[in-house]
């Protein structure tokens, strides 16, 4: 089955149980589309659903924290770097943990693995600052297989996650 990375931010949401069913609906819309997704640990509405359901995704997790964050971080950098034909990200809550996962599916190519199309979506008007000029400043003249796209509604995402993955292969 053809995998989709999808990301976003679970820790400096302002609720996560709110953003969870975001996420959950989003992921719900990748997956009717006859794909599968790398990890849906976004989806956990408390800290301990998302810890169970990325560890259900990547395996066992390490007991000490500090081992428990680097085993996560490679293991998600792999999934990014790994068998997929699309990266999915929902970016309208800032983190910087989704920023260095954005840039390593977009990068790919310099790291000699193949181009997959990455979908920022950012729901529009959320965050009081908006978007960040490091998302909207990926241009498509520099970065072609990258696209930002703000939505208002959850099915106008929908609909943007299914025009954005029948162009794909």
């Amino acid at each position: 089955m053809k995998r989709v990375f999808y990301g976003a931010a679970i820790q400096g949401a302002k609720d996560r149980k709110e953003r969870s069913s975001v996420h959950e609906f989003l992921i719900t819309s990748i997956k009717q589309q006859g794909f599968d997704v790398a990890t849906e640990h976004t989806t956990g509405k408390t800290y301990e659903e998302a810890m169970q359901k990325l560890q259900q995704a990547i395996g066992p997790l390490p007991a000490d924290e500090f081992e428990r964050k680097i085993f996560v971080r490679n293991k998600m950098i792999e999934a990014i770097e790994g068998d997929i034909i699309a990266a999915i990200f929902e970016v309208s809550t800032p983190s910087l943990g989704t920023g260095i996962e954005i840039a390593h599916a977009y990068l790919r190519p310099r790291l000699g693995l193949p181009v997959v199309p990455v979908l920022a979506l950012y729901q529009k008007e959320y965050w009081p600052n908006n978007l960040s000029t490091m998302i909207r400043g990926i241009s498509p003249k520099h970065v072609p297989h990258f696209s930002v796209k703000e939505y208002t509604s959850l099915d106008e995402a929908k609909h943007i996650i299914s025009d954005f993955l029948i162009a794909e292969p």
